[in-house]
């Protein structure tokens, strides 16, 4: 049974999202998921949460698009000298919806609560007013896929440095790091996460499971993400 948040450490704020009702998702018991992942949006910082929603909705291919938003929440942050919105966190695709972030190919090993309710076939796949049933391609070697057990937090703006594929990244002698109000707001939604969901007790970055540039300059700051988050009542690995 899911706790109240005892603590609103951040205001969660929500709009309606468009989703591809041809789409196929995957639906889990929250439950499941241990493990923040973080990314960077590669886009501007003025960037909206629905602006990455309709970027999301135009991938995949006709035979398999994609449902909706990848990430589970979405944080406004800018970095010095950007312009953005105010700081905020926007929830995206629902903690019981099954991300689409830390690779299609990356799988992780389960716990024995994890494999539970894998043996329990309560993590399903399907479409809107359809069956859902159980995907055997989810798990790979008695591992399970990444995105079943983690949820995508990205950071709304361009991290990496400038490349052929990422033509608005940073110059080399001007690197883009996040804030210190940016690590803040990222410790404060982590910890509430985890004061809801006491299971998730990771916080890991999307290039941990996946080659990609991603989440940029943000993972040198992951252990000072997780100091921070003790400063709140948390405990994180």
């Amino acid at each position: 049974m899911v706790n109240p948040w005892p603590i609103e450490y951040v205001t969660i704020n929500k709009v309606p999202f468009e989703r591809n009702t041809k789409a196929s998702f995957c639906r889990r018991p929250v439950e499941m998921v241990d493990t923040i992942v973080l990314h960077h949006s590669e886009t501007p910082s003025s960037t909206t949460p629905e602006d990455i929603n309709r970027l999301h909705l135009s991938r995949g291919t006709p035979e398999d698009p994609w449902y909706m938003i990848a990430y589970s929440y979405n944080i406004n942050s800018p970095y010095s000298g950007a312009s953005a919105p105010k700081a905020k966190v926007t929830e995206g695709r629902p903690m019981d919806l099954v991300g689409a972030h830390a690779g299609s190919d990356a799988f992780v090993p389960m716990d024995e609560s994890q494999k539970k309710m894998w043996d329990e076939g309560l993590i399903t796949c399907g479409k809107e007013n359809q069956e859902f049933k159980v995907n055997p391609n989810m798990i790979r070697d008695g591992k399970i896929k990444a995105n079943v057990t983690t949820i995508g937090v990205v950071v709304i703006g361009n991290y990496a440095p400038f490349s052929r594929t990422n033509p608005n990244g940073y110059h080399r002698n001007n690197p883009r790091y996040p804030t210190k109000s940016t690590q803040d707001l990222i410790a404060r939604l982590s910890c509430q996460l985890q004061k809801k969901y006491p299971k998730i007790t990771n916080i890991k970055w999307h290039n941990y499971y996946n080659a990609t540039s991603c989440p940029g300059s943000i993972k040198e700051y992951i252990s000072k993400i997780i100091t921070q988050t003790r400063k709140y009542g948390c405990d994180f690995k």
